[in-house]
């Protein structure tokens, strides 16, 4: 049985169309960091939209210090500048934690 989710991650985003190319080679660089790096990231995944331009991203953590580490990685630091770039208006991010 997996480990239960603490915290967790909701975020929906497009990318402009001539850096959709530029973001998907970035968050795959940061999710392969994610998989190395990161034991209490209980899940990364990233989504394709309805639509070429649109992203959605579930992440999935032991607990908030497990986001709010992620969040600080120095990987992920050093490529936010470039992602935030990419990006096309602002992006709904929504942080949860279980119900039950």
């Amino acid at each position: 049985m997996s480990k239960p989710v603490g915290y967790a991650a909701y975020l929906r985003l497009r990318t402009k169309p001539e850096k959709r190319e530029e973001f998907l080679r970035l968050i795959g660089e940061l999710r392969n960091n994610v998989r190395r790096h990161e034991p209490t990231t209980l899940f990364f995944e990233i989504l394709q939209g309805k639509h070429a331009n649109e992203f959605v991203f579930f992440e999935g953590f032991v607990d908030e210090a497990a986001q709010q580490a992620h969040q600080n990685a120095a990987y992920h630091v050093a490529m936010s500048a470039a992602g935030w770039a990419c990006l096309d208006g602002e992006p709904v991010i929504e942080f949860m934690k279980p119900a039950l």
